[in-house]
């Protein structure tokens, strides 16, 4: 099993209708906004097992007010214009957790980034675990996630070189 990356442009409409499908049935995304996120995407990462999706991962662009605000959240929005993009959709189909799936996926998105600064949020134990063996580093201060105020956000962020 190995990640494949592609632009979107690139990607059969089955394909990215398949990752749109999958990224929708993990919950946390907007279904309104979700498709032209997707094709603004600099790159798509998506595994599969045979022919069965079983995890993506993204570098995004994201909607021009959106990295403010999570930056200000953060308590750190002198910060935003360094980390263009964002890393996200990161989702590993439950069967294929904990078996490194994960890392690949933020791995070759990350290679994609191709060395440009990026951001990240989660609220998920195992991205805060993740993140740091890939480059990035917490920035700022957790947050309430605006979907879900029992949970805490955390910000990371990737220097460019």
């Amino acid at each position: 099993m190995h990640a494949s990356i592609a632009k979107p442009a690139v990607l059969t409409g089955t394909d990215k209708d398949e990752f749109i499908a999958f990224v929708l049935r993990a919950g946390e995304v907007n279904s309104a906004t979700l498709p032209d996120l997707v094709d603004r995407a600099v790159a798509l990462v998506m595994m599969r097992d045979r022919a069965s999706l079983i995890g993506t991962a993204a570098i995004k662009v994201p909607n021009i007010t959106y990295p403010p605000k999570v930056f200000r959240k953060a308590k750190v929005e002198d910060q935003v214009a360094a980390y263009p993009f964002e890393l996200g959709w990161v989702h590993v189909h439950h069967t294929y957790e904990r078996q490194g799936r994960g890392s690949m996926l933020v791995a070759a998105a990350v290679e994609a980034a191709e060395g440009k600064g990026l951001y990240a949020t989660t609220k998920s134990d195992a991205m805060r675990w993740m993140l740091p063996k890939h480059g990035f580093a917490a920035l700022g201060e957790s947050y309430a996630s605006a979907e879900d105020p029992r949970a805490e956000l955390t910000l990371f962020v990737r220097p460019g070189r």
